[in-house]
Formats: C-alpha cells, sequence, structure tokens
C-alpha cells in the first residue's frame, strides 16, 4: 500500500511540474519574414552546452522555436541561395556557409561575410548580453527582440539589429556577387575581409580602442545600422542586455518592407563622401571619427550668418586642438576657405490632431540620424530640427502609444517596435503613412507622402523659402472611415496596403510583376489615388507622386484642417492634375507646383538580389522584395557664401592654427 502511495504521488509531482515552462531556460523564436527560403545556423560557444539542431532549413513566413539552456553562448546567423550537389551530395550556400557539406554546421561558424546574432546568456550579474554584429560582414537584415524580460539598465531589454539591405548599396570593393555571371550583390564584406590590413582588422600595432578607430567602411555600416556592431571596439553603441528574456530573432523584419524607391543615386558616386565639400577624414586621425562631424558643427540657418563665438575653439570638439596644423590648413581650411558653408533642411512638424502623436524619423543607410529619432507631440504643438545636406529618409506618426514607467511600450500604429518613444534605428510597422525625403540629389530634394504601406492619419508636407517647384503633398482626407473591411485594421485605427493585406506579388509588385509594365494600379490602390491623388499608392507611382525643391525648409502637418493644404506655391495641391511625363523623366504642364520624376538622367542604381530585383534597372529591391530608398547622400549641397562667413571662417581657422601649436 505504501508503495502504490509514493507512485502515485511521484507521478503526480511528474505531472505537475510538466505543466510549468524550464525555469533554467530560455526560448529562441527564429522568424523568417525574407521572401526566400534561409538556412540558419546555430554555433555554441566553448565549453557551453550545444543546441540542437545546429543548422536548419526555414521556409518563407515560417517559424521555429529552440528551447536554450539559461548558460547558453554563441550565435546565429542565416545561410542563403544553398543547394546540394547532386553528383556529390554536398550542401553548400552562396552566403554564410559553415562549410560542414551538410545541413547542419556541427560546429562550424559562419564563413564570412554573414550578419550575426552573438548571445551570452545569464552572465555578469545574471543579465543576458546580445548583439547583432557587422564585424564580419554582412548578407541579411535581422532584428533581435526580447520578450518578457526585466531591464539591465539604461537601455536595457531593447531590440536591436540591422533591418536595411546593404546588399545593393555594397561598396565595390566589399560586394560579394553570385557566381552566375551577373552583377548581382549577395553580401557585403568587411573592411577586414577585403584587405586585411591591420587598421581594418583591429590587429597588431592598432589592437585596442585607442589605436584602433572607425573606418570608413565601418561608418557605412554604422550610418546605415545605427544599433549594430560595425567594427571591433563598437561595444558602447552596440551591446544590450536584458534578463530572463524570451527572444525573437526575425531576418528580413517587416518594418522595411516599404515597396517604393524613394530617389535614385549616381552609380558611381563613392558612399563615404558626405558631399563635395564635406568628406570623412577619420581613419588617418583617430580623434576625427565620425563621417557627421562637420555637420554636427557647422550647420547653420541659412538666413544667419556663423558668427565668430559660434566658431570659436571652445564651442567645437577638443579634437580639434589635439590634431596638428598640417590638418587644419590641408583639411579644415581648405574646405571651408571659400567662406561657404552647405546647408541641409529644417524640418518643423506640427500635430493638428486632437490626440497625441510619436512621430517617428527613419535615416535612411548612409545618412546621420537626427537629433532625435521618435518624440512626444501633444495636440497643438510642434518641434524642429536640422537635417544636413544629403540627408535622406523617413518619418512617421505614430498613435495609440503607452510609454510610461520602467515597461516596453508600444503603439496602436506605426510603432516601431523599440519599445520606447525613440525609435532607435527601426522603421515604422505596417500600415503608416509615411513622409519620405532626399535633400540635394542632382541640386534638388526629392520628396513624397507614401501610402504604399498603408495609411493611419492624414499628413502633408509644405514648403518655405525655396526655388523651383516646391510642391505641398499629402493626404489630408480621412481614410480610415472609407477603408474597406477586408484593409481595416481593429477598430478603424488604420488601413492597409493590399499587398500587406493580401501578400500577393500582382499587389506587391513583386515576382512577376516587378515592373511599371507588369504592376498596374489595383482596385485598392486607386481608391487610394483617388482619396490622396498626389501621394504614392502603389510602388511605380512616381510621375504624379514625386515632388522637387532646392533649397526649402518643411513643415509636416498631422491631421491638417482643410485650409492648411493651401501654400503660396500650390494654392490646390490636392486637385490639380497632375503633368505629363516627358522622354527625360521630367513633369510638364501647367501645373508649377508639380514635382520632376525621381528618375533623373543620369541616376541608377546597381541591382542586388535577383530573386527581387526591378526589371527597369533603375530602381534596387531589398532581399525582402522591398523598394530600397536612396542610399548616398546628396552629390550637391546648399551652399551660402558671404563676404561676413568668409570672414568668419578666417578667424576661426586662425584660431585653429594658433590652437595647433599651442
Amino acid at each position: 500500500m505504501g508503495r502504490l502511495l509514493f507512485s502515485a504521488t511521484l507521478l503526480s509531482l511528474i505531472f505537475n511540474f510538466s505543466l510549468f515552462p524550464e525555469v533554467d531556460s530560455t526560448t529562441f523564436k527564429i522568424v523568417n519574414k525574407c521572401r526566400r527560403t534561409i538556412w540558419p545556423g546555430i554555433l555554441t560557444g566553448a565549453d557551453r552546452p550545444l543546441l540542437n539542431p545546429t543548422g536548419f532549413v526555414l521556409q518563407s513566413g515560417k517559424s521555429r522555436t529552440l528551447r536554450v539552456p539559461r548558460s547558453w553562448s554563441g550565435r546565429l546567423w542565416a545561410r542563403t541561395h544553398c543547394s546540394t550537389d547532386p553528383s556529390t551530395g554536398k550542401f553548400s550556400c552562396a552566403t554564410a556557409d559553415c562549410g560542414s557539406g551538410k545541413l547542419e554546421c556541427a560546429g562550424s561558424g559562419a564563413i564570412p561575410p554573414a550578419t550575426l546574432a552573438e548571445f551570452t546568456l545569464n552572465g555578469d550579474q545574471g543579465l543576458d548580453f546580445y548583439d547583432v554584429s557587422l564585424v564580419d560582414g554582412y548578407n541579411l537584415p535581422m532584428l533581435i527582440i526580447p520578450k518578457g524580460g526585466t531591464r539591465g539598465g539604461p537601455g536595457g531589454c531593447s531590440s536591436t539589429g540591422c533591418l536595411v539591405d546593404l546588399n545593393g548599396a555594397c561598396p565595390r570593393e566589399l560586394a560579394v556577387a553570385r557566381g552566375n555571371g551577373r552583377r548581382e550583390s549577395v553580401a557585403c564584406k568587411s573592411a577586414c575581409e577585403a584587405f586585411g590590413d591591420p587598421v581594418y582588422c583591429c590587429s597588431e600595432a592598432y589592437n585596442t580602442p585607442n589605436t584602433c578607430s572607425p573606418s570608413v567602411y565601418s561608418l557605412f555600416f554604422k550610418h546605415a545600422c545605427p544599433r549594430s556592431y560595425s567594427y571591433a571596439y563598437d561595444d558602447k553603441t552596440s551591446t544590450f542586455t536584458c534578463a530572463s528574456a524570451d527572444y525573437i530573432i526575425i531576418f528580413c523584419p517587416l518594418p522595411y518592407t516599404s515597396q517604393k524607391f524613394l530617389a535614385a543615386r549616381k552609380e558611381t558616386a563613392d558612399l563615404p563622401l558626405v558631399n563635395k565639400t564635406m568628406m570623412y577624414i577619420g581613419r588617418h586621425h583617430t580623434r576625427l571619427s565620425s563621417s557627421d562631424f562637420w555637420h554636427q558643427h557647422f550647420v547653420a540657418d541659412k538666413d544667419t550668418s556663423i558668427s565668430v563665438y559660434r566658431m570659436r575653439q571652445d564651442s567645437l570638439p577638443a579634437a580639434l586642438s589635439l590634431v596638428g596644423i598640417g590638418l587644419v590648413r590641408a583639411e579644415v581650411v581648405g574646405v571651408f576657405v571659400l567662406g561657404c558653408v552647405a546647408f541641409g533642411a529644417t524640418f518643423t512638424f506640427v500635430n493638428k490632431c486632437e490626440y497625441t502623436v510619436w512621430p517617428g524619423i527613419l535615416a535612411n543607410a548612409g545618412s546621420p540620424t537626427l537629433d532625435s529619432t521618435g518624440f512626444e507631440l501633444p495636440p497643438d504643438s510642434s518641434r524642429t530640427f536640422i537635417a544636413p545636406a544629403g540627408w535622406s529618409g523617413r518619418f512617421w506618426g505614430r498613435t495609440g502609444c503607452t510609454f510610461s514607467g520602467s515597461e516596453p511600450g508600444s503603439c496602436k500604429t506605426g510603432d516601431c517596435g523599440s519599445g520606447q518613444a525613440e525609435c532607435n534605428g527601426s522603421g515604422a510597422a505596417p500600415p503608416a503613412t509615411l513622409a519620405e525625403f532626399t535633400l540635394g540629389t542632382g541640386g534638388l530634394d526629392f520628396y513624397d507622402v507614401s501610402l504604399v504601406d498603408g495609411y493611419n492619419l492624414p499628413m502633408i508636407v509644405e514648403t518655405t523659402g525655396g526655388s523651383g517647384m516646391c510642391a505641398s503633398t499629402g493626404c489630408v482626407t480621412d481614410l480610415n472611415r472609407v477603408c474597406p473591411s477586408e484593409l481595416r485594421v481593429g477598430g478603424g485605427e488604420a488601413c492597409k496596403s493590399a499587398c500587406e493585406a493580401f501578400g500577393s506579388p500582382e499587389y506587391c509588385c513583386s515576382g512577376t510583376f516587378n515592373s511599371p509594365a507588369t504592376c498596374r494600379p489595383s482596385v485598392y490602390s486607386q481608391m487610394f489615388k483617388s482619396a490622396c491623388p498626389r501621394s504614392y499608392s502603389y510602388a511605380y507611382d512616381d510621375p504624379t507622386s514625386t515632388f522637387t525643391c532646392s533649397g526649402a525648409d518643411y513643415t509636416v502637418t498631422f491631421c491638417p484642417s482643410m485650409p492648411s493644404q493651401k501654400s503660396s506655391k500650390d494654392p490646390n495641391p490636392t486637385m490639380t492634375a497632375p503633368g505629363a511625363t516627358n522622354a527625360d523623366g521630367s513633369l510638364s504642364g501647367s501645373d508649377t507646383g508639380t514635382g520632376g520624376s525621381a528618375s533623373a538622367s543620369g541616376l541608377g542604381f546597381t541591382g542586388s538580389d535577383p530573386d527581387s530585383a526591378s526589371g527597369s534597372g533603375s530602381h534596387a529591391m531589398l532581399s525582402d522584395g522591398s523598394w530600397l530608398a536612396g542610399l548616398a547622400m546628396g552629390d550637391s549641397t546648399r551652399v551660402y557664401c558671404s563676404w561676413t562667413l568668409q570672414f568668419a571662417v578666417f578667424i576661426a581657422s586662425a584660431i585653429f592654427i594658433v590652437s595647433g601649436f599651442s
């Protein structure tokens, strides 16, 4: 009898404990949102419990959850373009192959270049440490999202990753092409991998943080993916902590599936060039290690001059006083001796909604981040930012946000997934109304309001002080009230695009519908277009939806009242018929407020992956099938010259030179 009672008690305990999750383990949910199959690989750190499997196949749209010991450390990545040789049975991949010859990596790591997710669980003070690393190069966009953890300090439990497709914009000397005779970039090497130079590898004499500074190539990665590791000593902005969390690792995350191309770049442009008068000079001067250095300290309102006070020595970084006179004379005075300063634009955000809006800001790859990446904007308030010459990126409004206390927050629409008011390099989850800008391309600013990723609130863009066509554009209609039920989000908070709702190639302009000839407006995009004639309604809506201006400042208004649609240059932005498209891509017609096409002569893109590349040859698509916004900074700047400014620059240069001798 005693034995029976003991057995029953033991079985009861086993059953009860089986109802609870393993308290000394965590989970990794690996999600494939790419438009093709990937093959994740896993490498466990030395003396750590192994994970099983070490490699597997993951179809598009699928996910797989792995249980991971709490003491685990290692890395994950995704292999692409994999196949098995029918004659030898050997398995191999075009990018991030682990060299095992099999589906499982069996203790082998990724062959560079590869985007890596790196973890050390239950480390110092019981914290998990994690990062997304581009130190070994890049092959796919990736995002890490912690779930259910507790904060491990400032910025703890934050999402991190690299969400931009860098393959199409990869410098030629770093690009990896598929071995099929075509120029199709499938990965982007690190400078260390490409050149083997200790200055890039942080090795030999450059093996400390003081001797190994960011290179022009690592800064290309850093500006595109501000939260990712870009070189060996990038710890301060790239390592994140959390405690007792589960983790979602997403490949080709959806916030970056914008279906349209914003503006092209010159194929021959060197990405390290910030613009024609400002360029990165930090590699040989370890204290000047930011390509947006000049933007931070020499951008001024174009209606004022730079005073001697603003350019005095103590208002500038200490780095300048540590650099010799040779740098001052050759690189500082040489750049500014003409007394001309390149200006960007002022963006003013205005909230005329009856509720609070949380604007989000995302800089494109190669563009520096602005002073904020997201903020709260109460009703009837405004906030202004200065963007440097050549900046490109997008703005949107988030609604229904809850950011309070220590727990991560979220928004009902336009959420960027950061858990904070700041988006920190993350884009808007569709549906969201987007304002998109590229400043200074071909001497012009290109801008549009896009509904390609759906709609969440009315928005207009108006110009001030510019020259040229300078039309107002936007969508002032509340589309949530008339959104078809199949596109409606929740109780009518937002309206999806047909691509987002159905995922069909004819709506997404992908697959066999990836050119203007094959992808035509749908009944859904035409609904958006009829309500908002000047907004982008689908991927190839360029002729009626991209506008240009030169030297302007911009006001982005959420929930504009009907009278605010009007501007001095464009009295009726929502109703005027667009002009015809000329052979050279420009627009003509009686409406002087109609902007030129983004497909200006001489601008083009080298295509990236063929699985998602445009058939037109003048656009580039992301590896997940989305359009790539202009990655290079503007090749032309706004220049303001005056004798007053020349004199100020002369005085400032003299101060620099004196400081060089002191």
